[in-house]
């Protein structure tokens, strides 16, 4: 038996590591991504700005009892607050959600008709983008209530 020619064994060689050159240039690619950084449209400003939500502030019990809505309030948002709206939710014996106006600074809320227990009231600042901010507290918003709505409660 004669030795493999050493022009084979160079061609074996040169071939080898071309293809792990191949294998290593494919691991290494650049991943696709959606960064909005990285694409051209969104990348392109000059001047960046941010928007700070301004905080609703606290929130506070303006009524509840026999026979009445809870109502809780707030104060009105200051000047360049950045808010667009506010939202909502009663988590608990009664989950409900919902948005109002910038203007608004309070919202009544009046038992189901069957309903018995209660339930987290927070209030977010909605500014531009959807960007939220909750307030500073939250509300415990009980109600009693077989078809006539017969008590609410409100503590904060």
């Amino acid at each position: 038996m004669s030795s493999p020619r050493p022009r084979s064994r160079a061609w074996f060689v040169a071939a080898g590591l071309a293809l792990a050159g191949c294998v290593a240039v494919g691991l290494i690619a650049p991943v696709e991504t959606d960064a909005a950084w990285v694409d051209a449209e969104v990348a392109a400003s000059t001047s960046l700005s941010a928007v700070t939500v301004t905080s609703p502030g606290a929130v506070r019990c303006v009524q509840s009892g026999l026979l009445v809505p809870a109502v809780v309030g707030w104060n009105t948002a200051p000047v360049g607050g950045n808010i667009t709206g506010y939202r909502w939710t009663l988590v608990g014996s009664s989950n409900r959600s919902g948005t109002l106006p910038a203007t608004a600074t309070s919202v009544s809320l009046a038992p189901s008709l069957v309903e018995l227990g209660s339930s987290v009231f927070t209030l977010y600042a909605v500014g531009p983008g959807g960007w939220e901010r909750a307030a500073t507290n939250t509300a415990q918003i009980g109600f009693l209530s077989v078809a006539l709505g017969l008590t609410s409660s409100c503590a904060t």
